[in-house]
């Protein structure tokens, strides 16, 4: 069977090679399936193997025809049906950079079952470098891994020779399985790669290749970086997600990928599924594709090779298209390299301290740009200062400046860009109240602004009880390394305090602490970053003003700081100046912090929330004031993610749909009322929903075809429909297209 590929779906005609996810189903014996380009010499390896009546996917990668077609040869007494998701291609030409890919006709690497089988929990490396024609030194390698006549149930890994074991898996087997699956893994500097035998049983390996990736230090668009295989996502510490359902992870901006990352490669294993279905992966905010990426049966423990787009906000989704539960594992093995773009900031609303960036301090009630901005990688906002980060590693801002939070050396305000002064290599930024944080590739950080209370973190403090207001360092106009931070994964900040998770799994803290908001057992304000108190495994920090949360990588939440409105979670007290964990609560997918109240997202797709309820926070119909423990939000199944502020909270369901509760006084419920609700309502007229933010007063919607809604306040222009009258049902945001993100 041949398809074509170039010239088709976006796809060009001279396309060198293609990625797909081929699928095998209904076949009726038992066989093979070799890819290969068409009009040549089918090659003597395989690409899915299958038994009869079984339907198993395995990602391809291979070259394209010089009639731009694929040929797919069915090695089988039986017949049997295929079908083909592309996912991306790559450039015609002669690859010379470093991270480019060259395909090769596949060819057979290994093949132990012409002498002995793998032992238990034995290794076996095999030559990639030097050998049919790919180069000594090569940065990575495409095989095929298929695993057969196991004698027990295991895993193999996949690593570079030399290099230590990684904690991940590439192909999961039961006794007697034949299991195929693609394999992208670093190469040795010796040029080989190591397999290891994760059983208490002998197999057999056989490794056909497909490509390698040139060494070097990847710098142009489209290269590939390949990286130690690392663990992103496991359901299994957590709980498994559910029917229907959707589960994010991060990518960006974490364990050493950038921010501004085009795509990854992965290999995703389903386990423990409850009914047969299918898993897809695809970018975060944008529409579910119609295809897949693994199929299963009940019980199935199935991997495979995954390469997809990162979304806007540096995360992966990945839908359950299942009647019941299951696991899933990532194992991150590379990256793609972004291009250039001619992505800009677009804004609206109130500009006295020159906000917009648009060169005046007018307000406006229609979108306007930021001048002079292009390939803008995220933005983040103070009180009234604007930052954005380049796909070049530099930050430039603008807007309030009295503490010199631009970081440009002044203390004037700005209404258009500055160049923020000595940041280069610059991975992720945050920013609130009167300070900015910039993450490098380095894994340091650097920050500037206001240091009244020790925000900067290099020892200084703008006031000493013993020697009071100092102005040499009340605050720093340019940016200055945090102290003693090294291999830090991502940064967090809140009204004068800011935290640094670090690669380990620990978490740092420095500034103001007051409510014990640091973690470390005080309420002594700290100009250095200290180590909060007890935690370990940490995977993310959530936090908001008076209070923190951590969500560990088993699920489970600790949280520290105010408890005036129980919003520690774990009963009536004063208060926690150390990690306490919220009670009653597993299976945690993501935490949201919002003003006395928290919310937890389950991996069942449910919601928790504990706090305040004044105005209906909790969403649970209740009319009591406050709640100490978590309770379960009314009706929400299917939640694909959570955000609160001031007392309103929103829901988005993996079906693109949005439900909110609590305050509503400026109609940002969005069901055309102005009154509050103490259970979810569904948002008036919104469907294919990517995303919501809001600041508790107005609220806006990304679709998935990059268009804007909003509702709410409007008095200062900030719906962004040429008027300040409040909406309290969405209207559309003028002259939007192709949004990738909102912040406000």
């Amino acid at each position: 069977m041949t398809f074509q590929v170039g010239g088709v779906s976006g796809i060009p005609a001279d396309a060198a090679a293609v990625v797909f996810n081929l699928t095998v189903t209904g076949p009726q014996s038992f066989g093979f399936i070799a890819a290969y380009a068409s009009g040549t010499a089918r090659p003597n390896s395989s690409n899915v193997n299958f038994v009869s009546g079984q339907t198993v996917a395995n990602s391809v990668t291979v070259p394209v025809g010089a009639d731009g077609k694929v040929t797919l040869f069915n090695r089988s007494s039986g017949s049997t049906q295929l079908i083909a998701d592309v996912f991306g291609y790559y450039l015609p030409g002669k690859p010379t950079v470093p991270g480019a890919f060259v395909p090769v006709v596949p060819d057979r690497l290994l093949d132990t079952r012409t002498g002995a089988s793998v032992g238990p929990y034995g290794t076996i490396s095999f030559r990639v470098g030097g050998v049919d024609g790919i180069p000594a030194a090569v940065s990575g390698v495409i095989f095929n891994l298929t695993v057969t006549n196991p004698t027990s149930f295991g895993h193999i890994t996949a690593y570079a020779s030399g290099t230590p074991r990684p904690d991940s898996s590439n192909v999961n087997f039961s006794s007697g399985q034949t299991v195929p699956n693609s394999v992208t893994v670093p190469v040795g500097a010796d040029g080989k790669v190591t397999l290891f035998n994760s059983s208490s049983g002998t197999a057999q390996f056989i490794a056909d290749v497909a490509g390698y990736y040139i060494a070097g230090n990847s710098s142009v668009a489209g290269a590939f970086v390949p990286v130690a295989p690392v663990r992103f996502l496991d359901t299994r510490t957590k709980g498994p997600v559910g029917a229907d359902g959707v589960v994010s992870f991060q990518v960006g901006g974490v364990k050493g990928i950038p921010s501004n990352a085009a795509a990854v490669t992965f290999n995703l294993t389903v386990t423990g599924p409850k009914s047969y279905g299918f898993i897809a992966a695809y970018a975060s905010g944008t529409d579910r594709p119609g295809s897949s990426n693994v199929n299963f049966l009940a019980g199935q423990t199935v991997p495979n090779s995954v390469t997809v787009p990162i979304g806007s906000d540096g995360k992966i989704t990945l839908f359950n298209r299942s009647s019941a539960t299951t696991q899933l594992i990532a194992d991150v093995s590379g990256y793609y390299l972004p291009g250039a773009t001619t992505s800009s900031v677009a804004v609206w609303g109130s500009n006295m301290s020159g906000q917009l960036g648009n060169g005046n301090f007018t307000d406006s009630t229609s979108v306007t740009r930021v001048s002079g901005l292009t390939d803008v990688v995220m933005v983040a906002q103070g009180r009234a200062s604007r930052y954005a980060l380049l796909a070049d590693g530099t930050v430039w801002a603008w807007g309030y400046n009295d503490r010199g939070q631009l970081g440009d050396g002044t203390i004037d305000y700005r209404n258009i860009p500055v160049k923020v002064a000595g940041l280069a290599g610059v991975s992720s930024i945050v920013a609130d109240t009167d300070n900015a944080y910039a993450l490098l590739a380095d894994g340091t950080v650097r920050a500037w602004g206001d240091n009244y209370y020790g925000q900067l973190g290099n020892g200084t403090t703008g006031y000493s009880s013993t020697t009071g207001y100092n102005s040499a360092t009340a605050y720093s106009s340019t940016p200055v390394r945090v102290a003693g931070l090294t291999g830090v994964a991502s940064i967090s900040a809140t009204f004068l305090s800011a935290y640094a998770l670090l690669a380990d799994g620990t978490v740092r803290a420095w500034g103001y602490n007051y409510d014990g908001q640091l973690g470390n057992g005080t309420t002594i304000d700290k100009s250095v970053p200290v180590q909060v108190a007890g935690l370990t495994r940490v995977e993310s920090i959530s936090v908001y003003y008076q209070n923190a949360y951590a969500l560990l990588t088993d699920g489970t939440v600790r949280a520290w700081g105010s408890n005036l409105n129980g919003q520690l979670g774990f009963g009536p007290s004063r208060g926690s100046s150390t990690p306490v964990q919220v009670a009653g609560i597993t299976g945690v997918s993501s935490v949201t912090a919002s003003g006395g109240v928290a919310y937890a997202l389950l991996t069942d797709g449910t919601v928790r929330a504990w706090g305040t309820n004044r105005a209906g926070e909790l969403g649970n119909g209740s009319a009591s004031e406050t709640s100490s423990f978590p309770v379960q939000v009314s009706g929400l199944t299917s939640v694909a993610s959570v955000t609160s502020k001031y007392g309103t909270a929103y829901a988005v369901l993996a079906d693109g749909t949005v439900r909110a509760w609590g305050s509503n006084a400026n109609g940002q419920l969005g069901n055309g009322t102005t009154t509050n609700t103490r259970s979810p309502n569904r948002v008036t007229a919104l469907t294919g929903v990517a995303s919501v933010t809001t600041n508790g007063f107005s609220t806006y919607a990304r679709l998935t075809d990059g268009s804007v809604r909003a509702w709410g306040y409007n008095g200062e222009g900030q719906l962004g429909n040429g008027a300040t009258s409040s909406s309290s049902t969405p209207v559309r945001v003028p002259g939007l297209m192709n949004v990738a993100r909102l912040a406000l």
